[in-house]
């Protein structure tokens, strides 16, 4: 039983693509993180370039690109678009437009990336140009040389200024907005920009298989784990900020020319679902056990299993609250065991 104690960490990790756009880190196999580190530390200080679009009209891909950037220093964030070098993060529309009787119809995903071109995520938004703005105009003059001018204060030198805006920046403003929301969390981790982002919940369903009183064992300490790291745990309210928890145990005697003392092989697979039934992740644990040590009471086992499973599993569920724009943690709590 102690061998098993100090060795009930080991597990083995699989993991389900959270996306169809590029190659996604794998989040189970950083244990306590979110994600993978190399993928997703991202530093909130450096500079993003902004580049057009290749399915646009020469004009309307700068327009474009000058306003995600205008957008993105806005938010605090130094980005520009007037160059093709440099950037410490690169910004890049891929665009699908459709012409229309008013003009065209544009998908966009603005994937984010490193500068050795690795995906790092992506954001989608849709709109309409008219026909002025998809054949609008090279920009003729520079763009705004101060990489980090408040928005407000360059709103006050137009007014002083007498200055209007140009409507071909007011239409591309307007269509990089929502997106910029979402780039900007991406790269300071700042829900702030997402505007009161709802905080992600997590349902303990289904925990089935586990002899004893495993299965509520199992369900009580990954409950009180992820409590402790400021994760929101309800079992009765599941609605469209929910994902699900479930564990499978299977308990099976191995052979015993196999072994000189009876032993039980314990099999756990974590898995977490959307409320719809669409698996996100998964995460085995496997170890052995002396035979029958199980059928009853399974005691400090239960908080172990789920402490080895609760420290990968915050990475998965942090790169879920991630995608779906979601806070893994109310604002006000603090991770007591991060």
């Amino acid at each position: 039983m102690k061998s098993f104690l100090r060795t009930f960490l080991l597990f083995v990790v699989t993991i389900i693509p959270l996306g169809a756009c590029g190659d996604l880190p794998r989040p189970f196999q950083g244990a306590g993180r979110e994600g993978d580190p190399s993928l997703l530390e991202l530093r909130d200080t450096e500079t993003v370039r902004v580049e057009g679009g290749e399915d646009l009209p020469e004009g309307a891909s700068q327009h474009l690109a000058r306003a995600m950037a205008r957008a993105l220093r806005s938010r605090d964030i130094p980005a520009y678009s007037d160059s093709p070098q440099g950037g410490d993060y690169i910004l890049r529309p891929n665009v699908t437009a459709n012409l229309i009787d008013a003009g065209a119809s544009v998908d966009i995903t603005w994937v984010l990336m490193r500068p050795d071109g690795l995906a790092i995520d992506t954001t989608k938004a849709t709109g309409e140009l008219g026909p002025d703005q998809w054949f609008a105009p090279v920009p003729t003059g520079p763009e705004e040389g101060d990489l980090a001018v408040p928005k407000e204060l360059v709103e006050k030198v137009r007014d002083l200024g007498g200055i209007d805006q140009d409507p071909q920046e007011e239409t591309y403003d307007a269509l990089v907005a929502q997106s910029a929301d979402k780039i900007a969390f991406m790269i300071t981790g700042d829900r702030t920009a997402l505007r009161a982002a709802p905080v992600m919940k997590v349902a303990l369903i289904d925990f089935a298989g586990a002899p004893g009183d495993g299965n509520t064992a199992l369900a009580r300490s990954a409950g009180a784990l992820l409590q402790s790291k400021g994760i929101e745990i309800d079992n009765t309210d599941i609605g469209d900020h929910s994902v699900i928890l479930s564990a499978t145990t299977q308990v099976t005697p191995i052979d015993k020319s196999k072994s000189r003392t009876p032993v039980d092989r314990v099999l756990i697979e974590w898995v977490i679902m959307d409320v719809d039934g669409t698996e996100l992740g998964q995460m085995k644990q496997n170890n052995v056990v002396p035979h029958g040590s199980l059928d009853e009471r399974w005691g400090t086992i239960a908080s172990l299993a789920a402490q080895a499973a609760v420290e990968s599993l915050e990475g998965v569920l942090g790169q879920i609250a991630n995608r779906k724009q979601w806070q893994l943690r109310a604002r006000k709590k603090t991770a007591s065991a991060r």
